[in-house]
């Protein structure tokens, strides 16, 4: 019998002239690249060694950064108020510390108050997402503010800074989301994807945008006598690499040259707040990676903004005093846990919700007892289980809040844009969104449409799981030198994932369950040629009552270490298991 959780897509093999053109580099590692369509030695040499004079991308690129270098250097030498706006999720918390240190660090190179740079975040919950009309009136009322610098938001919200203006409160965006049809004109914009802009990098997240700006302020700085050392900036990298990842940005290009860097700095950080969050955590220094930020930082900062105010971990990132850090860290540890405890229940409701409904190419699941904060969050659970786009909505006050997630390659804020008519406000990337509705009548009606687009445009193969398999191995390829090529892939990521390998034909010599209630399989293959390897299979230990030694075996899986007692020694983690009859 087989058993098998998905179709396998084996990436079509490299030529032998391919192979021919670059004999210094592991043919395994050559397969990657191709697949990663890194075709050219120019292209596989950022990759492989990336060089950050050489490869990163000047600012200067951005055509408005000098504009908004000068208007930021004018407003404090000009004693205006400058307010950093960002957003609560871990980018924009990330982007808004990134600017305040950035702009302190200036204030304090040429003697500017300090007290003249505030930020402010919305409130998840009660203001809502980007800057408001609401904001605006309040940082020209209480805070005087002449310059707002938006970062992972504002490219949304002419309204608002449109109002700013008849105040004479002047607006500099830092943004990456997508462009809505109509875009602020009264305003400086930094974003990598307005009609016009050349910056090369079209994948920054909110704050590698706002790293670019910080780039060229210090270095607008420097010219004008400040002694800020040349590459101090790349400080600001641990801030980057968080954000990258718990934003989900493609890990090539500069992005990739952006985490590598950013996560040497994350591993030595100079910010005791972090430090404290890392530590609480239970990462360790010196082996921080994408997944420690993943499954760690990240979720810890976006609790913040879920569960109570996103201020919290704006505090935390700007603690200088290590007793209000650690007092800062262990409070973002409780709020991580109630944030847990909260999306698993509402997890639990809305698959009970989806139970009662045809199942169709997208879910969407409903309730008014929902935390806004926290429907994104379930969204992603529902489509890690359910192998669909999902939708999920919450409400708050007498508006419906809902956040999207998807699955293949449908682009769920493309799809809102034929619902936007019924919409108060939208915003994502193709793989995440946030909207909000007001009404009754307006829900069905987006609700309905969006089915209805999805009909349209959802094929029922395109919600089959696959996984891409980067080429069919022998057991025999699998040895150290492969190893080692493969760990010159990292950092792993979106855009970039872990490499998956195939192999078949393999003969089970050994298994046993493992772990709690035998969860998982341990088990041994052997090649053909008598090659024979450890595997572990987490979360198959099912199959274990339904196999027998010496029956032939398909595996797709990832090459990894496993270490213990000081030894060490090459296996493989399983994704995927064929089991086939005795042979």
């Amino acid at each position: 019998m087989s058993y098998k959780k998905s179709i396998w897509k084996i990436a079509e093999s490299i030529s032998e002239e391919v192979k021919q053109q670059f004999p210094e580099i592991h043919p395994v590692l050559l397969q990657l690249l191709w697949n990663r369509n890194l075709r050219t030695q120019e292209e596989m040499d950022l990759y492989l060694g990336p060089d950050w004079s050489r490869d990163i991308h000047s600012p200067a690129l951005f055509h408005q950064m000098n504009k908004a270098v000068q208007r930021i250097f004018q407003a404090l030498e000009q004693k205006e108020t400058i307010t950093v706006h960002g957003d609560y999720d871990a980018d924009g918390v990330c982007g808004n510390t990134l600017l305040l240190t950035c702009l302190r660090d200036l204030c304090r190179a040429f003697l500017f108050d300090e007290k003249l740079v505030t930020s402010y975040i919305p409130h998840r919950e009660k203001e809502g997402y980007g800057l408001s009309v609401e904001t605006v009136e309040h940082l020209n009322t209480h805070e005087h503010t002449k310059l707002i610098i938006t970062v992972d938001c504002g490219i949304s919200n002419k309204q608002a800074i449109d109002h700013a203006k008849t105040f004479g409160t002047d607006t500099i965006i830092c943004d990456h989301h997508a462009i809505p049809d109509e875009i602020p004109d009264q305003t400086i914009i930094i974003h990598p994807l307005i009609k016009g802009e050349t910056y090369p990098n079209k994948f920054l997240c909110g704050t590698g945008v706002a790293f670019k700006l910080a780039c060229s302020l210090y270095e607008e700085a420097r010219k004008r006598g400040a002694k800020i050392p040349e590459g101090f900036e790349k400080w600001l990298l641990d801030l980057v690499a968080v954000a990258t990842v718990t934003d989900v940005m493609p890990l090539l290009g500069e992005n990739r040259l952006l985490e590598m860097f950013g996560l040497l700095v994350l591993n030595k950080t100079k910010r005791i707040g972090l430090r404290k969050l890392i530590e609480i955590s239970g990462g360790t220094f010196g082996t921080l990676d994408t997944t420690s930020i993943g499954f760690q930082i990240g979720p810890r900062l976006n609790a913040a903004g879920r569960i109570n105010h996103a201020t919290e971990a704006l505090d935390l990132l700007l603690a200088e005093d290590e007793t209000l850090a650690t007092e800062l860290a262990m409070r973002l540890q409780e709020t991580n846990k109630e944030r847990q405890r909260q999306s698993s229940q509402m997890f639990g409701e809305a698959k009970v919700f989806l139970s009662t409904l045809p199942f169709t190419n997208i879910l969407i699941a409903i309730s008014d007892s929902w935390s806004p904060g926290l429907v994104g969050l379930v969204a992603g659970k529902l489509v890690n289980e359910h192998k669909r786009p999902v939708y999920v909505i919450g409400k708050s006050g007498d508006l419906y809040v809902g956040s999207g997630r998807t699955f293949g390659d449908f682009d769920v804020t493309s799809a809102l844009h034929h619902v936007s008519a019924h919409l108060e406000k939208f915003g994502g990337h193709p793989q995440a969104c946030g909207f909000s509705i007001r009404g009754e009548e307006n829900l069905k009606l987006v609700v309905d449409s969006l089915h209805a687009f999805a009909l349209e445009k959802i094929k029922q193969e395109d919600l089959i799981p696959h996984l891409d398999i980067e080429k069919e191995l022998t057991l025999e390829e699998i040895n150290w030198s492969l190893f080692d090529s493969l760990e010159r892939c990292r950092p792993f990521g979106h855009g970039n994932t872990e490499p998956l390998f195939s192999s078949r034909g393999l003969t089970l010599v050994s298994f046993a369950p493992v772990g709690n209630e035998g969860k998982h399989l341990k088990l041994s293959v052997r090649s053909p040629q008598g090659q024979i390897l450890p595997a572990i299979a987490f979360g198959f230990g099912d199959r274990a009552q339904n196999i027998s030694l010496g029956q032939s075996i398909d595996l797709v899986y990832h090459v990894r270490v496993n270490e213990w007692n000081g030894n060490r020694e090459l296996q493989l983690q399983v994704e995927d298991i064929i089991i086939k009859n005795n042979v």
